[in-house]
């Protein structure tokens, strides 16, 4: 049985694609078959943006997946700001009272909160994200597992390391795998962040994530995938 691809697709513009109105979020992610039996194709997740740690995050109830995906957030003034004090005890105890404070509201509507761990972020690094996953583990919280957003750009001469303890621990139990390659930019030396790409288009080694898709993310693990040259994606990493 093939694997379940989903497309990361900008809200806006599908939902001008499909003639209806906007979503309140900014991405959905969409399976590549559109087309189901007894309907509408379902959305595996709405992502959305705001920063969970400094009071402007916002949920709607209408939004169009009963997953919603966000960024765990940080305690610097920017969303991809350097702060040390998010990964300190500050960061982590207004984590757990965000995670606290919502956990009412998914419950009554039935919806779950997926974390999209970012290395700027208090969710920023592999063992973060598990310890998450087990304090958390009777809520209805997920972690999605995406490489790029746990590398940093001094991680990339190390990537072979960095990346199989990323797909060991998180591999059989994030909620899917968003795949996506990355590389510095211009701007890289500046603000320390690096540039997200479609599969194929960066500095990952394609071989190694096909490996490590095979040996640590179980066949039924949604994979997502950002939009264009879909078929080039999927071949670069044998999906």
């Amino acid at each position: 049985m093939p694997r379940p691809i989903h497309l990361l697709h900008d809200a806006a513009a599908l939902a001008r694609m499909l003639a209806i109105e906007a979503p309140c979020c900014t991405h959905i992610a969409m399976p590549t078959n559109m087309a189901t039996a007894g309907g509408a194709p379902r959305a595996w997740g709405a992502f959305i943006d705001g920063n969970p740690l400094g009071g402007n995050w916002i949920a709607d109830a209408e939004a169009p997946a009963r997953r919603i995906v966000s960024y765990s957030g940080t305690l610097a003034d920017e969303p991809f700001g350097d702060d040390p004090r998010t990964w300190m005890r500050a960061g982590h105890e207004r984590f757990k009272a965000f995670c606290d404070e919502v956990e009412p509201a998914l419950r009554a509507h039935g919806r779950t909160l997926c974390f999209r761990p970012h290395h700027r972020h208090v969710l920023g690094d592999v063992h973060a994200s598990v310890k998450f996953l087990r304090d958390r583990a009777s809520g209805p919280f997920e972690v999605l597992l995406s490489p790029a957003d746990l590398l940093a750009p001094s991680m990339l001469a190390q990537a072979e390391d960095h990346l199989t303890r990323m797909f060991a621990h998180l591999g059989p139990v994030a909620a899917a795998v968003l795949l996506a390659d990355c590389a510095p930019n211009a701007e890289t030396g500046e603000n320390g962040l690096l540039s997200m790409s479609r599969l194929g288009e960066g500095a990952l080694p394609m071989p190694l994530l096909s490996r490590l898709i095979a040996e640590f993310v179980p066949a039924e693990t949604p994979i997502v995938l950002l939009p264009g040259a879909v078929e080039h994606q999927r071949q670069a990493v044998g999906l």
